[in-house]
């Protein structure tokens, strides 16, 4: 268990600002900090400087290279962002007795199908650089905080950014018919689901350590996910949208991705009494956002 500290005015510094997470978390406690690239690089700044100067009582990890398909042609940066950085922030928040925890990917497994849901001993397989150096950084923050606490997710949204959710809108928008594979699945997790889970962590005197999976509700292929979008974005649309169904072989991509990473979580329900999230109440909220009204 973490000793962490009780001073609840002490701040949550959180590294990543304008990432989906990042902003989920900033948005819902006025006690965080987000630090963009500007002010700390994670895979080369010190971080015993940038806790020396805040000094949390706790560090949230949102900070990743995220673009899976670039970090085949880019190991070296994935490396030190997912790994090296990661492991070095770890190791000094342990020595100055600051919680840690870090935000992973469902991608660590292979998607075998019949392997799924995946509890969190089962047994990893990263397909692509991004999964490899995901869990690479997983081992070396254990290794060098025992105390970390590792939540991994799936499939990300919010309203904003460069996601899978804003690119089939913009299509939409734009009249365009979408092919959307039916053949990955996985939990979606909306932003300000997940973050409120990180903050109810980090809330906590003791927390677990180790390795979490977090769900972000009911299962989901894209096309299912695509699906409820178009659905909700309908009354904003200038033409029925179109979606087609197709395997990801129409896709061909220079990084493999898993076919099913359903994860299970009932060990953070569990040791933590955190339980699954809900994707599909989310969703009317981000094309709300995006359409800047209330959809009811």
């Amino acid at each position: 268990m973490t000793p962490d500290r009780t001073d609840a005015d002490a701040p949550i510094l959180v590294i990543g600002r304008t990432g989906q997470l990042a902003r989920a978390l900033a948005a819902q406690n006025d006690a965080v900090t987000a630090c963009g690239r500007d002010q700390f690089d994670l895979a080369q700044h010190d971080p015993a400087a940038l806790l020396d100067h805040h000094r949390p009582r706790i560090v949230i990890n949102a900070a990743a290279y995220t673009d899976v398909n670039g970090a085949e042609n880019d190991e070296l940066a994935a490396h030190a962002l997912n790994c090296t950085g990661p492991a070095r922030l770890a190791a000094a928040c342990k020595a100055r007795d600051v919680g840690f925890l870090h935000v992973s990917t469902d991608y660590v497994f292979d998607g075998t199908p019949g392997q799924a849901p995946y509890a969190e001993t089962a047994a990893t397989n990263p397909l692509n650089v991004y999964a490899r150096t995901k869990h690479e950084g997983e081992q070396a923050i254990l290794d060098a905080n025992d105390t970390a606490l590792i939540l991994r997710a799936a499939w990300i949204f919010d309203a904003r950014g460069g996601s899978f959710l804003n690119a089939i809108l913009n299509r939409l928008d734009q009249g365009q018919p979408l092919k959307v594979v039916d053949d990955q699945i996985s939990t979606p997790s909306w932003a300000p689901d997940l973050a409120q889970a990180l903050l109810t962590l980090a809330a906590r005197t003791k927390r677990p350590s180790g390795v979490f999976h977090y769900k972000g509700g009911d299962y989901a292929s894209w096309y299912d996910f695509a699906r409820a979008a178009a659905e909700l974005a309908r009354p904003h649309l200038n033409c029925e949208p179109v979606i087609e169904a197709v395997d990801s072989s129409a896709f061909p991509q220079a990084a493999e991705r898993p076919k099913d990473t359903r994860l299970d979580a009932q060990a953070l329900l569990d040791a933590a009494g955190i339980d699954a999230g809900d994707w599909r109440a989310g969703l009317p909220e981000v094309i709300a956002q995006r359409y800047e009204q209330r959809i009811g």
